[in-house]
């Protein structure tokens, strides 16, 4: 029974197995190589594409963040504490000497000079059609066809404050009575840091020989250098010149335009807008009548956009353009920014 049983089971034999054609394999690797086509488009693409939104994105914010830097550093322009108003002795800063020369001034020897221009909130260097009109100050290397605008104030902080930079000799100090006696005879000193007591002698308030708070005079040249950014350069009563500060990259234009208040009397309000002064307007202009200022940016990428071939012009201002040529390669992306800044102190000192 058994190997009866035994005998009646079926041998297994081994199935024939057939493996892929050539052909086969050759229609197998073409629709694979199709596949990783498509998806290498597609991510070359989409690569692509998010390339040009950073730059977009690059964009928006060096222009934007450029003007929120000027909006909150200009605004202070003409602050020198609690002076009311500040006097001089002569009426230009000094006479007959050009803007540029007068911005770069250094050296005790001009500490006059200096006190004599505080009636000027700023001085503007301006440009046309590519070139600088007005000739470019020792102390900066400013981008050609581009503005630049010097301003001055004291600092924000007094001397000794918590947080606020130690005093110096290599700059110069405001002093601003606070005894209402001695304000009116001598309403404030400008002398170099260090000398204490025997330059700095006003009074606080209460008039009881408490020394008034001191204050850096910041003197302070804006401009675009010619590696296109938007930058700063301070001018010390020493003459050492520190490194240029860069505020903001890929700013590659500037372009200014002043608020004069030209009423009789003055009420903070601008009732010309104009690139410069004019002694020959009705009424004439003068650079101690500005409270304020236009200022229009051009921002750029830092690399060429494929959607950017064709020729374009920007205007800043009312009598400046920037054209750019098509370029076969692409041009960095562009964009212009534009805003007004009061200056808070001349402006409210307009009013009263």
């Amino acid at each position: 029974m058994y190997r009866r049983a035994l005998a009646s089971i079926p041998e297994s034999r081994p199935r024939h197995q057939r493996g892929l054609t050539l052909i086969e394999l050759m229609i197998a690797l073409a629709i694979g190589l199709l596949i990783v086509a498509a998806m290498s488009v597609l991510l070359a693409g989409g690569s692509q594409s998010r390339r040009e939104i950073e730059m977009s994105a690059d964009v928006n914010e060096n222009g934007r963040y450029a003007l929120d830097v000027l909006s909150r550093e200009l605004s202070q322009t003409g602050f020198y504490g609690s002076l009311v108003k500040p006097t001089a002795a002569t009426t230009r800063i000094p006479a007959d000497m050009p803007a540029a020369t007068a911005m770069c001034l250094t050296g005790v020897a001009n500490l006059d000079t200096w006190k004599d221009s505080l009636t000027y909130n700023v001085l503007g260097l301006g440009s046309a059609a590519g070139a600088n009109i007005d000739a470019d100050p020792s102390c900066i290397e400013r981008k050609a066809g581009t503005d630049a605008l010097f301003i001055q104030r004291a600092s924000t902080c007094v001397v000794g404050a918590p947080n606020c930079p130690a005093e110096s000799n290599a700059d110069a100090y405001l002093q601003v009575s606070e005894c209402g006696t001695e304000y009116s005879a001598t309403p404030m000193v400008l002398g170099r840091g260090g000398t204490g007591s025997s330059t700095f002698t006003l009074q606080t308030k209460t008039c009881a020989g408490t020394p008034a708070p001191k204050r850096k005079l910041v003197r302070r040249i804006y401009y675009i250098s010619a590696a296109n950014a938007l930058s700063y350069q301070d001018i010390p009563l020493s003459g050492a010149l520190p490194a240029p500060v860069v505020l903001v990259e890929n700013i590659e234009q500037l372009q200014i335009e002043y608020a004069f208040d030209t009423g009789t009397p003055a009420d903070g309000t601008p009732d010309v807008f104009a690139a410069a002064p004019d002694p020959l307007a009705v009424p004439p202009t003068d650079w101690t009548q500005v409270i304020g200022v236009r200022i229009w940016l051009l921002a750029r990428s830092s690399d060429p956009s494929r959607y950017t071939k064709n020729a374009a012009s920007f205007v800043l201002g009312g009598d400046t353009t920037v054209s750019v040529a098509a370029n076969s390669a692409g041009n960095p992306k562009r964009r212009a920014y534009s805003t007004y800044i009061s200056f808070v102190t001349p402006k409210a000192r307009s009013e009263s």
